[in-house]
């Protein structure tokens, strides 16, 4: 949908990116423009990171801030990767420039390393030494790995709590971590008396803004510590832009939304541990809709395969814009029987994925989708009292998707997903509304880092009672969900704080469940 009352947005946009795309591809050039320097403080107060993990290699990630890194000029960082058991033996070493008009992100794409290897890394600018982080490469594609641990996280608020849930998920020795969404929330500062910590940055909607939101972010130690600690997958929901905006449709006809919507993506990438393919394939996607492309599939060998999806840049515009909820006869369904959440070239391309999936015999398929996919409507029937932001505001999408998974019998399918602020553990119906239909998959939505919950459990209770595809709904608890793989079956655990008012706050265990190859999901024992 075209939002008329910007109409230049997109021009400016397709010229944004294509010169950004036009830096990425040349960096040899800017290297020649790069300067060396010495600092006297560390440039890397945001930390490092790596993410986008393939067979052979991986993308590391840092980026420059301080009053030392020339405003107009391109630095010259070095980098290098060593063995973990022994930091002092290099692997690799390499160059990278971090440019101003990137706000002096790095994004170093390594490549022509082993399978399956844990491997050291960080950065250098003149004496000035980044921390070490930990990335790794994936095992080879015919491989069928013993086991694969991952965790599932959301929803870090930063007004909302302490990230005391990072200090335990670095202990938990973890393959990988999958980030869904609001990595950032972009509003001013909260006047709530309940706000944890406070900031004092006005509401985002510029380039400028956006950086500054994340660099606030990725100031917390723990957060910074659990990026070192293993490789991220990461895709978007919301907040990264504005809360609830839908594709090109801001609910609160928000003046120059497309600009602000282009920011936040460009702040999104500069902070994430991405491939430059993410930005040039926004380029050259733009006319079918691909602004920055997020959606992916990642295959961990045979074992398992993520196909991270992008729920909001695509997404039709709800059918109540004005509503909270629907609460009419008609409520969100469409005439049209081709609005989407994900556009008609990410659906396509999910149906390939999963074929595919399936055609190689991988066990487990992960589909990370940023909000619940299972109904919170289950006696009013589709469409009717619904949240129109999830995917019961989008009947016909889902009914979709249900049916693609259904038709291509994908190994295994784990929905993973956040938004919420709660725990939802949920068995997947083919019809989502007629539990007597075939379990067709498994849905595990993550509580919050630390963003608050305003649903009282009595409430939840209530409302998981009338929707009986659901086995646990817990909205107390901040906190993550670890997935343990192994051929034979998928263990979760819901980790949970004690709370996030205190960075040092206990965890422990709410619940576990057990997925066994082929059969329904279930409490553990």
């Amino acid at each position: 949908m075209y939002n008329a009352c910007h109409p230049f947005g997109r021009r400016q946009f397709l010229r944004s990116m294509t010169a950004l795309a036009a830096l990425v591809a040349t960096p040899t050039v800017r290297m020649a423009e790069a300067v060396t320097l010495e600092p006297t403080l560390s440039p890397f107060a945001l930390g490092v990171a790596s993410g986008s993990p393939s067979t052979d290699g991986f993308v590391l990630w840092t980026r420059l801030l301080g009053d030392e890194i020339p405003a107009e000029q391109a630095v010259r960082v070095d980098w290098e990767l060593f063995d973990p058991a022994s930091p002092g033996e290099r692997v690799a070493t390499g160059q990278a420039v971090a440019v101003p008009e990137l706000g002096h992100s790095v994004h170093v794409e390594v490549t022509g390393l082993t399978a399956d290897r844990w491997y050291g890394y960080r950065f250098r600018v003149g004496a000035a030494l980044s921390r070490s982080g930990r990335a790794r490469t994936l095992p080879a594609a015919t491989a069928l790995p013993p086991r694969l641990r991952f965790a599932y996280a959301s929803c870090q608020n930063w007004e909302g709590g302490y990230y005391g849930a990072y200090r335990h998920m670095a202990a938990e020795k973890l393959d990988l971590l999958l980030f869904v969404g609001d990595y950032i929330y972009e509003a001013a500062s909260s006047p709530d008396p309940k706000a944890v910590r406070r900031h004092q940055l006005p509401a985002a909607h510029t380039l400028q803004a956006f950086r500054a939101r994340y660099a606030l972010y990725k100031s917390d130690p723990l957060l910074q510590a659990m990026h070192a600690q293993c490789p991220w997958l990461v895709i978007w929901d919301d907040h990264e832009v504005e809360n609830d905006y839908a594709g090109r449709h801001s609910i609160y006809n928000t003046d120059n939304f497309l600009s602000r919507r282009a920011a936040g993506y460009q702040a999104f990438y500069e902070h994430m541990p991405l491939r430059a393919s993410t930005l040039m394939a926004g380029v050259e996607g733009l006319q079918q809709g691909a602004e920055l492309r997020i959606y992916d599939s990642v295959a961990f060998g045979q074992l398992a395969a993520f196909h991270l999806l992008d729920c909001r840049q695509y997404r039709d515009a709800p059918l109540c814009p004005d509503q909270t909820t629907a609460q009419h006869t008609t409520g969100c369904m469409a005439a049209d029987r081709a609005r989407s959440m994900l556009g008609a070239q990410q659906e396509q391309w999910l149906a390939e994925r999963l074929q595919q999936s399936a055609q190689r015999g991988i066990r487990w398929n992960v589909l990370a989708s940023q909000s619940r996919v299972t109904p919170a409507n289950y006696p009013d029937g589709a469409g009717n009292k619904v949240t129109v932001d999830r995917w019961d505001g989008y009947p016909e999408a889902r009914s979709r998707l249900l049916q693609t998974i259904a038709h291509h019998k994908p190994r295994n399918p784990l929905i993973i997903g956040g938004d919420i602020h709660q725990n939802w553990v949920a068995r997947v119906h083919q019809n989502p509304y007629d539990i007597r239909s075939p379990v067709i998959a498994s849905e595990f939505i993550g509580t919050s880092i630390s963003s608050r919950m305003g649903r009282a459990q009595a409430t939840a209770d209530r409302h998981a009672a009338r929707n009986p595809h659901c086995l646990l709904s817990n909205t107390e608890k901040r906190g993550y969900g670890v997935v343990e793989l192994t051929p034979a079956q998928a263990e979760v655990t819901l980790r949970v704080l004690d709370t996030v008012r205190d960075e040092d706050s206990p965890v422990g265990t709410l619940a576990r469940f057990v997925v066994e190859d082929g059969k329904p999901l279930r409490p553990a024992p």
